[in-house]
């Protein structure tokens, strides 16, 4: 095995080894079959303890030799006796995985040939119950960890009967029934930029747990003209938006991430609730409300699973309902769903503020632009769900695209979609070369200001134009969330 990629089989004919590893003349043989003499006190023991115990030692022995040994039972054609054993060695998983695979092929998914009995497969080895037994064994083994796939594969492919695919098709049910998160790297397939399903070496899975980091404060007073203080409890945001993403340049700038694939991976903050607990007293004379968030998003949407991430919707409720028992109003914005519970107002205070942002109704738009945020739809349903139950909602038409980069774009229909909100807040689009290269940039947002102006005072609605995009600024709506 000190040859690069060897290989090794070694037939071990336990039926042989077995029925005379008690005789005197062969202790010789057997100290050399096993190259030790622990096998002695398994000559007295019968049946299936025997065996097992015969093949361990054997194996364990190998595995001084090889990373990888597996033994593949073959019993007699016609008999359910045990008649060798073919051990493999490899030295890595891979060799470990397609051997597993080659064998189970021909032998009804399993790792062993039982002769006559082949073809009688035991319920446990049947589709979703061995899915399901995988599942159990994963999340036993791995409780509160994250791992990689290559480590998951490589301590178990040659410790247990399980196939590589037994291992990943389990896995992809976890991540489907949200048992899991599975952080791939990369996240997006190289030719199309699309999410990637499949799961790779790199890939890190995490049981019951979020990547996370540690940050030594939380709450800010913010520059933004109508917010107040804010909370960023998560680095990072899987939307992917390419406005460009402002929250992105100054990660990017101030060189916490190296590129836009790092961003593109969330991470917790795990001490926030921690940290809410030394700063409420500080600040609570301070703020008016607090807004989540300003460079990330609360209820952030996983594309992938067509659902919000759990771990970060778990940490932003415990965040809102922390506030609201300090009597600390929260705005909130997503372009994620908003979970149903928030209207619980036993939990959450009825005066806490919802919003999505929504800058436009066109396909084309959000799959350049808002590649994997929530669609447009299920963001204005979740908010209407919660207008509907009595709770104060708002939009934020932020950054609103020129013509030449939104070709469907219809800002009247997009305000009758959203006209049961309370509040609007309209802003140009900053940052993008093609925006502020539009011919009519300065006009176009004036008239668009205008309209949504005009919109909301028909309808008694509150509104704020952000500072730039008219000509002049209204500061007099600044304090849009102030007022309880």
């Amino acid at each position: 095995m000190n040859i690069k990629k060897s290989e090794i089989f070694l037939n071990f004919m336990f039926n042989g080894v077995a029925r005379f590893l008690s005789l005197e003349q062969n202790k010789k043989t057997m100290n050399d079959l096993f190259d030790t003499d622990k096998w002695v006190p398994l000559a007295k023991l019968t049946g299936a303890e025997k065996e097992n115990k015969i093949v361990y030692l054997y194996r364990s022995q190998l595995k001084k030799i090889a990373k990888f040994v597996f033994p593949y039972k073959l019993e007699f054609p016609d008999m359910q006796r045990t008649y060798y054993y073919l051990f493999h060695l490899t030295n890595h998983y891979k060799g470990a995985s397609i051997m597993k695979s080659s064998f189970a092929k021909f032998n009804y998914g399993r790792v062993e040939y039982l002769g006559s009995r082949a073809n009688q497969l035991r319920l446990s080895e049947i589709g979703n119950t061995k899915i399901q037994e995988v599942k159990e064994f994963l999340t036993s083994k791995y409780p509160e960890c994250h791992k990689k796939y290559i480590k998951i594969i490589e301590e178990n492919i040659d410790e247990t009967d399980y196939l590589e695919s037994d291992i990943r098709n389990a896995l992809k049910e976890l991540e489907k029934t949200n048992k899991i998160y599975l952080e791939r790297f990369p996240k997006l397939t190289e030719k199309k930029q699309e999410l990637r399903r499949s799961i790779e070496e790199n890939d890190i899975i995490y049981f019951d747990t979020f990547p996370n980091i540690t940050r030594k404060s939380l709450l800010y007073e913010t520059k933004v003209e109508y917010g107040n203080f804010t909370i960023n409890h998560v680095f990072g945001c899987s939307h992917g938006c390419k406005y460009p993403c402002y929250a992105m340049m100054m990660a990017n700038r101030y060189g916490k991430i190296n590129n836009s694939e790092g961003w593109l991976h969330p991470k917790i903050v795990s001490n926030a609730l921690e940290l809410l607990e030394k700063e409420i007293p500080r600040y609570k004379n301070k703020i008016d409300f607090v807004h989540l968030s300003f460079t990330t998003d609360p209820f952030m949407y996983d594309e992938l699973n067509k659902r919000t991430f759990k771990k970060i919707e778990e940490l932003t409720l415990k965040i809102i309902q922390k506030l609201n028992e300090n009597d600390i109003k929260c705005t909130v914005l997503t372009k994620g769903v908003f979970p149903e519970e928030l209207t619980n107002t036993g939990v959450y205070n009825a005066k806490n503020e919802y919003g999505i942002t929504l800058v436009s109704l066109g396909k084309r738009f959000k799959k350049n632009f808002e590649p994997h945020s929530a669609p447009f739809g299920q963001r204005i349903k979740s908010l209407k769900f919660l207008h509907d139950n009595g709770m104060k909602t708002w939009v934020s038409i932020e950054p609103y695209p020129t013509p030449n980069i939104d070709d469907e774009q219809d800002l009247s229909k997009l305000l009758d979609k959203i006209s049961f909100a309370d509040k609007i807040i309209f802003g140009k689009m900053n940052y993008n070369v093609n925006s502020s290269q539009f011919e009519n940039n300065k006009e176009f947002y004036e008239h668009c200001a205008n309209q949504v102006i005009s919109f909301c005072k028909e309808r008694n609605m509150g509104y704020h134009i952000k500072h730039g995009t008219m000509n002049t600024n209204n500061q007099s709506t600044e304090n849009i969330f102030k007022k309880w």
